[in-house]
């Protein structure tokens, strides 16, 4: 038996609700019934991202997650079971995003602890819980659990998915200095061969015409001076950004990335929605 049900068996379950708030719960134990009838058919991983640093005394942390569910019920919950440094387990909640389609829906959830003299809270391992229709669904790695560091940037765990838009980064702004827009677009990708091509298609009218882009790979990824990400990363990902500047006069652009790599068009369309940035 793999060894996430020795770890959860008898584990007490806790709720976190802010960075700063941890507050207990009801107590309630995971069987191991629970755990044998997980399916990975009704609830993935679809990445999830790990960064920390420290500045001056200021020490940071932050975890972000993307999940994938069947939409069995309009009530449900999905969180993240996540290993604390303690050896306990507790809850990280996630959130409903957006449809995919009829039948599958984007959660989405982060964790972030900073401040003067704090320590980390969360250890490597963790799980995706699915709770809907009185049953519990596990993604819990094929029993493997899932692990990062403190420090390891963006893991996509769909095995599918070979660039993935990184939407906390893209923005559209005003330069006064050139008198014209610029939009920035991060993304990450997974590194398939030495040689490739990360471009950024996209519109500001509505795709009655298209501009285009290329993106540039950074080795070193800084957000603040709190936090550093080297690329590759142990995953085999790679953060790649870059800007272009549009007429001033664009409000909202719409966009989608390629990745040309081995004579193959990888895309993140935002699952057919594309994505869209607002001045």
């Amino acid at each position: 038996m793999k060894k996430f049900v020795y770890l959860l068996m008898g584990l007490v379950i806790f709720s976190c609700t802010t960075e700063d708030d941890l507050s207990e719960n009801q107590e309630s134990i995971v069987s191991k019934e629970e755990i044998t009838t997980k399916s990975s058919n009704h609830v993935n991983l679809v990445k999830a991202w790990t960064a920390s640093g420290s500045y001056r005394g200021y020490t940071s942390y932050s975890r972000k997650f993307t999940v994938k569910v069947t939409d069995l019920s309009f009530d449900k919950n999905v969180s993240i079971f996540h290993e604390k440094v303690d050896g306990s387990w507790e809850e990280i909640p996630l959130s409903y995003s957006f449809d995919i389609d009829d039948q599958n829906e984007i959660w989405t959830g982060e964790y972030n602890h900073g401040g003067y003299g704090v320590s980390r809270v969360y250890a490597d391992e963790f799980v995706v819980k699915y709770q809907v229709n009185d049953t519990t669904y596990w993604d819990n790695n094929n029993g493997d659990n899932y692990a990062m560091s403190s420090n390891e940037g963006y893991f996509l765990a769909d095995p599918n998915a070979n660039v993935s838009v990184d939407s906390d980064y893209d923005s559209l702004f005003y330069t006064p200095y050139n008198d014209q827009n610029s939009l920035n677009i991060t993304v990450d990708i997974r590194n398939l061969a030495p040689n490739k091509e990360v471009g950024v298609v996209y519109t500001t009218d509505g795709w009655q015409t298209q501009e285009y882009f290329q993106l540039n790979f950074r080795r070193n990824w800084y957000n603040g001076p709190s936090f550093y990400i080297q690329s590759p990363n142990r995953f085999g990902i790679e953060r790649w950004s870059g800007n272009t500047r549009i007429d001033k006069s664009a409000n909202t652009v719409e966009y989608a990335i390629v990745y040309k790599v081995n004579g193959q068009e990888y895309w993140d369309n935002n699952y057919g929605k594309n994505y869209t940035v607002s001045k």
